[in-house]
Protein backbone atom coordinates (compact mmCIF):
# COMPACT_ATOMS: atom_id res chain seq x y z
CA UNK A 1 0.00 0.00 0.00
CA UNK A 2 0.86 3.49 -0.73
CA UNK A 3 -0.21 6.66 0.64
CA UNK A 4 -1.34 9.90 -1.15
CA UNK A 5 -1.36 12.77 0.60
CA UNK A 6 -4.23 15.59 -0.80
CA UNK A 7 -3.46 19.22 -0.50
CA UNK A 8 -5.72 19.68 2.39
CA UNK A 9 -4.73 16.63 4.30
CA UNK A 10 -0.69 16.78 3.47
CA UNK A 11 1.20 17.22 7.37
CA UNK A 12 -1.76 14.25 8.26
CA UNK A 13 -1.01 12.29 5.51
CA UNK A 14 2.78 12.43 6.70
CA UNK A 15 1.97 11.27 10.21
CA UNK A 16 -0.02 8.01 9.04
CA UNK A 17 2.47 7.64 6.90
CA UNK A 18 5.10 7.47 9.23
CA UNK A 19 3.02 5.42 11.79
CA UNK A 20 2.34 3.17 9.53
CA UNK A 21 5.46 2.85 7.69
CA UNK A 22 4.14 3.37 4.28
CA UNK A 23 5.49 5.27 1.64
CA UNK A 24 4.23 8.29 0.01
CA UNK A 25 3.64 8.77 -3.01
CA UNK A 26 4.97 11.66 -5.11
CA UNK A 27 2.77 13.57 -6.22
CA UNK A 28 2.49 17.62 -8.13
CA UNK A 29 -0.20 20.10 -7.65
CA UNK A 30 -0.53 23.60 -8.78
CA UNK A 31 -3.03 26.13 -9.47
CA UNK A 32 -3.78 27.72 -12.87
CA UNK A 33 -4.61 31.18 -13.00
CA UNK A 34 -7.57 30.84 -13.28
CA UNK A 35 -8.51 29.19 -10.13
CA UNK A 36 -8.47 25.77 -11.78
CA UNK A 37 -7.05 22.66 -9.70
CA UNK A 38 -3.87 20.23 -11.53
CA UNK A 39 -3.04 17.12 -10.47
CA UNK A 40 0.07 14.48 -11.24
CA UNK A 41 1.68 11.23 -9.83
CA UNK A 42 5.07 11.70 -9.87
CA UNK A 43 5.53 8.06 -9.91
CA UNK A 44 3.91 4.69 -11.56
CA UNK A 45 0.79 3.81 -9.30
CA UNK A 46 -0.81 0.81 -12.04
CA UNK A 47 -1.45 -2.38 -9.25
CA UNK A 48 -0.88 -0.32 -6.48
CA UNK A 49 -2.82 -0.44 -3.46
CA UNK A 50 -3.82 3.15 -2.47
CA UNK A 51 -4.82 5.28 0.23
CA UNK A 52 -6.30 8.69 -0.53
CA UNK A 53 -5.84 10.99 2.23
CA UNK A 54 -8.58 13.95 1.75
CA UNK A 55 -10.10 16.13 3.95
CA UNK A 56 -13.45 18.33 2.71
CA UNK A 57 -13.27 21.59 4.89
CA UNK A 58 -13.77 24.65 4.03
CA UNK A 59 -13.59 25.88 1.16
CA UNK A 60 -15.44 22.01 0.82
CA UNK A 61 -16.28 22.55 -3.03
CA UNK A 62 -12.76 23.22 -3.70
CA UNK A 63 -11.02 20.25 -1.47
CA UNK A 64 -14.22 18.33 -2.86
CA UNK A 65 -13.09 18.68 -6.92
CA UNK A 66 -9.65 17.86 -5.88
CA UNK A 67 -10.53 14.65 -3.82
CA UNK A 68 -12.66 13.59 -6.82
CA UNK A 69 -9.66 14.81 -9.22
CA UNK A 70 -7.49 12.75 -7.30
CA UNK A 71 -9.70 9.56 -7.13
CA UNK A 72 -10.34 9.35 -10.84
CA UNK A 73 -6.75 9.72 -11.61
CA UNK A 74 -5.55 7.08 -9.45
CA UNK A 75 -8.37 4.58 -10.71
CA UNK A 76 -7.59 5.82 -14.92
CA UNK A 77 -3.83 5.13 -14.07
CA UNK A 78 -4.79 1.60 -12.97
CA UNK A 79 -4.27 1.15 -9.31
CA UNK A 80 -5.56 -1.81 -7.74
CA UNK A 81 -7.73 -0.79 -4.92
CA UNK A 82 -8.16 2.68 -3.61
CA UNK A 83 -9.12 3.48 0.05
CA UNK A 84 -9.83 6.95 0.89
CA UNK A 85 -9.61 8.69 4.65
CA UNK A 86 -12.22 11.61 4.64
CA UNK A 87 -11.80 13.05 8.27
CA UNK A 88 -14.30 15.46 7.62
CA UNK A 89 -16.62 14.56 5.07
CA UNK A 90 -18.56 17.83 3.57
CA UNK A 91 -22.19 17.69 2.42
CA UNK A 92 -22.99 15.10 5.97
CA UNK A 93 -25.96 17.16 6.88
CA UNK A 94 -28.77 15.90 4.80
CA UNK A 95 -30.47 12.17 4.53
CA UNK A 96 -33.65 13.37 3.76
CA UNK A 97 -35.80 16.19 2.01
CA UNK A 98 -36.87 18.41 5.10
CA UNK A 99 -38.52 20.74 2.57
CA UNK A 100 -39.83 20.22 -0.79
CA UNK A 101 -37.52 20.81 -3.58
CA UNK A 102 -34.10 20.33 -1.24
CA UNK A 103 -31.24 18.75 -2.53
CA UNK A 104 -29.83 15.40 -1.87
CA UNK A 105 -26.35 16.68 -0.99
CA UNK A 106 -25.23 13.23 0.82
CA UNK A 107 -25.88 11.05 -1.81
CA UNK A 108 -24.28 12.92 -4.35
CA UNK A 109 -20.94 12.68 -2.59
CA UNK A 110 -21.72 9.53 -2.03
CA UNK A 111 -22.62 8.54 -5.88
CA UNK A 112 -19.64 10.64 -7.03
CA UNK A 113 -16.89 9.02 -4.84
CA UNK A 114 -18.68 5.02 -5.62
CA UNK A 115 -18.67 6.25 -9.62
CA UNK A 116 -15.08 7.44 -9.04
CA UNK A 117 -13.66 4.01 -7.74
CA UNK A 118 -13.41 3.82 -4.29
CA UNK A 119 -13.30 0.45 -2.62
CA UNK A 120 -13.52 1.79 0.99
CA UNK A 121 -14.46 5.20 2.89
CA UNK A 122 -13.50 6.01 6.35
CA UNK A 123 -14.21 9.19 8.39
CA UNK A 124 -13.83 11.13 11.68
CA UNK A 125 -17.17 11.73 13.35
CA UNK A 126 -19.75 12.30 10.52
CA UNK A 127 -22.42 14.44 11.40
CA UNK A 128 -25.45 12.63 10.33
CA UNK A 129 -24.58 9.09 10.34
CA UNK A 130 -27.50 7.62 8.16
CA UNK A 131 -26.05 9.32 5.12
CA UNK A 132 -23.24 6.78 5.40
CA UNK A 133 -26.43 4.34 4.43
CA UNK A 134 -26.30 5.88 1.14
CA UNK A 135 -23.15 4.34 0.54
CA UNK A 136 -23.02 0.72 -1.23
CA UNK A 137 -19.04 0.04 -0.60
CA UNK A 138 -17.97 -0.48 3.13
CA UNK A 139 -17.77 2.67 5.44
CA UNK A 140 -16.42 3.50 8.67
CA UNK A 141 -17.60 6.21 11.22
CA UNK A 142 -14.36 6.50 13.65
CA UNK A 143 -14.63 8.95 16.14
CA UNK A 144 -12.20 11.25 17.77
CA UNK A 145 -14.11 11.61 21.05
CA UNK A 146 -11.48 9.06 22.87
CA UNK A 147 -8.04 11.37 21.92
CA UNK A 148 -9.49 14.44 22.23
CA UNK A 149 -10.36 13.00 26.18
CA UNK A 150 -7.05 12.13 26.58
CA UNK A 151 -5.74 15.17 25.61
CA UNK A 152 -8.18 16.85 28.45
CA UNK A 153 -6.76 14.50 31.10
CA UNK A 154 -3.97 16.34 31.37
CA UNK A 155 -5.23 19.05 32.98
CA UNK A 156 -5.50 17.94 36.45
CA UNK A 157 -9.20 17.92 36.03
CA UNK A 158 -11.59 18.19 38.89
CA UNK A 159 -14.30 16.11 39.07
CA UNK A 160 -15.37 15.78 35.91
CA UNK A 161 -18.60 15.74 33.83
CA UNK A 162 -18.45 15.23 29.82
CA UNK A 163 -21.42 16.97 28.33
CA UNK A 164 -23.07 16.17 25.01
CA UNK A 165 -24.23 19.78 23.86
CA UNK A 166 -27.48 17.74 21.85
CA UNK A 167 -29.48 15.24 23.05
CA UNK A 168 -29.22 13.03 19.62
CA UNK A 169 -27.90 9.49 19.51
CA UNK A 170 -24.13 10.40 17.84
CA UNK A 171 -23.72 13.01 20.55
CA UNK A 172 -24.51 11.05 23.24
CA UNK A 173 -22.42 8.13 22.75
CA UNK A 174 -19.13 10.45 21.97
CA UNK A 175 -19.59 12.10 25.14
CA UNK A 176 -20.07 8.17 26.51
CA UNK A 177 -17.01 7.60 24.91
CA UNK A 178 -15.27 10.04 26.31
CA UNK A 179 -16.38 9.91 29.77
CA UNK A 180 -14.95 6.35 29.73
CA UNK A 181 -11.73 7.46 29.13
CA UNK A 182 -11.78 9.81 31.61
CA UNK A 183 -13.40 7.76 34.03
CA UNK A 184 -16.12 10.76 34.67
CA UNK A 185 -19.38 10.35 34.90
CA UNK A 186 -21.29 12.04 31.53
CA UNK A 187 -24.80 13.93 30.62
CA UNK A 188 -26.65 16.07 27.89
CA UNK A 189 -28.06 19.04 26.90
CA UNK A 190 -31.17 19.14 24.50
CA UNK A 191 -31.04 21.33 21.27
CA UNK A 192 -33.10 22.41 18.73
CA UNK A 193 -32.38 23.83 15.11
CA UNK A 194 -34.97 26.13 12.95
CA UNK A 195 -34.89 24.38 9.57
CA UNK A 196 -36.12 27.79 7.69
CA UNK A 197 -33.96 29.83 9.96
CA UNK A 198 -30.59 27.95 11.98
CA UNK A 199 -31.39 29.24 14.48
CA UNK A 200 -30.40 27.51 17.85
CA UNK A 201 -32.20 26.78 20.52
CA UNK A 202 -30.68 24.88 23.98
CA UNK A 203 -32.73 23.78 26.77
CA UNK A 204 -31.08 23.99 30.32
CA UNK A 205 -31.47 21.33 32.54
CA UNK A 206 -30.52 20.87 35.98
CA UNK A 207 -26.82 19.13 36.23
CA UNK A 208 -25.10 18.25 38.82
CA UNK A 209 -21.91 20.57 37.94
CA UNK A 210 -21.39 22.91 41.02
CA UNK A 211 -17.95 23.20 41.50
CA UNK A 212 -17.03 20.40 38.95
CA UNK A 213 -14.65 20.83 35.79
CA UNK A 214 -16.44 20.12 32.69
CA UNK A 215 -15.50 18.82 29.32
CA UNK A 216 -17.70 19.44 26.33
CA UNK A 217 -16.95 16.73 23.24
CA UNK A 218 -18.80 18.26 20.08
CA UNK A 219 -18.67 16.99 16.65
CA UNK A 220 -18.50 20.22 14.32
CA UNK A 221 -17.72 23.65 15.50
CA UNK A 222 -19.38 26.23 12.98
CA UNK A 223 -20.70 29.42 14.03
CA UNK A 224 -19.60 28.28 17.72
CA UNK A 225 -23.15 28.82 18.69
CA UNK A 226 -24.25 25.32 20.08
CA UNK A 227 -20.92 25.17 22.31
CA UNK A 228 -21.23 28.66 23.21
CA UNK A 229 -25.08 28.49 24.73
CA UNK A 230 -23.90 25.13 26.53
CA UNK A 231 -21.12 26.90 28.08
CA UNK A 232 -23.31 29.62 29.57
CA UNK A 233 -25.71 27.30 30.61
CA UNK A 234 -23.16 25.08 32.57
CA UNK A 235 -21.04 28.21 34.07
CA UNK A 236 -24.52 29.57 35.12
CA UNK A 237 -25.22 26.57 37.14
CA UNK A 238 -21.91 26.61 38.96
CA UNK A 239 -19.43 24.76 36.77
CA UNK A 240 -15.37 25.67 37.07
CA UNK A 241 -13.67 25.55 34.32
CA UNK A 242 -15.30 24.64 31.21
CA UNK A 243 -13.38 22.68 28.13
CA UNK A 244 -14.93 22.63 24.93
CA UNK A 245 -13.61 19.54 22.18
CA UNK A 246 -14.54 19.58 19.05
CA UNK A 247 -13.75 16.86 16.32
CA UNK A 248 -14.01 19.31 13.86
CA UNK A 249 -13.68 23.48 14.11
CA UNK A 250 -14.46 24.86 11.01
CA UNK A 251 -13.16 28.64 12.14
CA UNK A 252 -16.38 30.14 10.54
CA UNK A 253 -16.21 33.76 11.55
CA UNK A 254 -16.11 34.92 15.50
CA UNK A 255 -17.22 31.28 16.45
CA UNK A 256 -13.94 30.60 18.62
CA UNK A 257 -14.83 34.42 20.06
CA UNK A 258 -18.43 33.69 21.04
CA UNK A 259 -17.15 30.26 22.86
CA UNK A 260 -14.27 31.87 25.34
CA UNK A 261 -16.05 35.10 25.71
CA UNK A 262 -19.47 32.52 27.01
CA UNK A 263 -17.08 31.47 29.31
CA UNK A 264 -14.50 28.62 28.39
CA UNK A 265 -11.96 27.70 29.67
CA UNK A 266 -10.14 26.41 26.41
CA UNK A 267 -11.29 25.28 22.47
CA UNK A 268 -9.38 22.27 21.17
CA UNK A 269 -9.77 20.41 17.51
CA UNK A 270 -8.19 17.50 15.98
CA UNK A 271 -6.39 18.09 12.60
CA UNK A 272 -9.39 16.58 10.72
CA UNK A 273 -9.32 20.72 10.09
CA UNK A 274 -6.28 22.06 9.39
CA UNK A 275 -5.88 25.45 11.88
CA UNK A 276 -4.07 26.61 15.00
CA UNK A 277 -7.10 24.88 17.12
CA UNK A 278 -5.87 21.66 15.77
CA UNK A 279 -4.04 20.12 18.76
CA UNK A 280 -5.18 16.59 18.40
CA UNK A 281 -4.24 14.41 15.71
CA UNK A 282 -7.07 11.14 14.28
CA UNK A 283 -3.86 9.79 12.94
CA UNK A 284 -4.22 7.45 15.72
CA UNK A 285 -8.08 6.71 15.47
CA UNK A 286 -7.52 5.86 11.73
CA UNK A 287 -4.17 3.89 11.89
CA UNK A 288 -5.87 1.91 14.81
CA UNK A 289 -8.78 1.23 12.41
CA UNK A 290 -6.80 0.21 9.35
CA UNK A 291 -4.39 -1.84 11.11
CA UNK A 292 -8.09 -3.78 12.41
CA UNK A 293 -9.37 -4.06 8.98
CA UNK A 294 -5.93 -5.45 7.38
CA UNK A 295 -5.54 -8.11 10.56
CA UNK A 296 -9.25 -9.20 9.40
CA UNK A 297 -8.28 -9.94 5.66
Amino acid sequence: MKIVGGPSSIDLARKISSALNIPLVNVRTKRFPDGEFYFKFEEDISGEDLLIIQSLYPPQDAHAMELFLILHTARDLGANTIKLFVPYLAYSRQDERYLEGECLSAAMIAEVIETLGADALYTIDVHNENVLKMYKIPVYNLTASGELAKYFSNKNLRDPVVIAPDDEDLARRRAKHAAKVLNAEWNYLEKRRDRYTGEIVTFSKALEVRGRDIVIIDDIISTGKTAANAVKILKDQGADRVFVGASHILLLKDSIKIIIESGAEEVVGTDSVTNEYAKVSVAPIFVRALKGEIEKC
